[in-house]
């Protein structure tokens, strides 16, 4: 096996610290209270509610797998290719969701589309990588 240089680990750690974050805002969403939903855009509490469960999923979906592909990333293992491969078509699925069957645009504006692209992005980014690092011979 080839010594990995730095930015592997850098890459990697940034990695899980981004798909945490979508962790710990899948979390958020499903533990908010009363309280907290009041407090939102009536914009947002519409979007909220009219969610799909299935989205629900893939954002779950998305994040958990994700998460743990990270950690296999890290822990050097070639599986993780599948767990980013899993997270990206979950994240395909929920942006095609927010982009094309849901009101975001029209509620929210085109900013709507900027967090689905820029997951898409990295999605793509970190599957890639898994690819180069499992063919560069850094993963097992």
């Amino acid at each position: 096996m080839n010594r990995l240089p730095m930015w592997f680990w850098i890459i990697g750690i940034l990695a899980l610290i981004w798909n945490l974050v979508g962790v710990y805002q899948y979390i958020s969403m499903r533990l908010i209270t009363p309280e907290q939903f009041a407090q939102m855009d009536e914009a947002l509490q519409q979007l909220h509610n009219a969610t799909p469960a299935w989205v629900v999923a893939a954002f779950a979906t998305a994040v958990f797998s994700g998460a743990l592909a990270s950690v296999l990333l890290l822990l050097k293992k070639s599986v993780a290719q599948l767990f980013f491969l899993i997270s990206l078509l979950a994240i395909l699925v929920q942006a095609s969701y927010i982009l094309f069957m849901s009101e975001s645009i029209q509620l929210l504006g085109t900013q709507a589309a900027v967090l689905p692209a820029v997951l898409a992005i990295v999605g793509i980014f970190l599957l890639w990588f898994s690819n180069f690092s499992k063919n560069r011979g850094w993963l097992s």
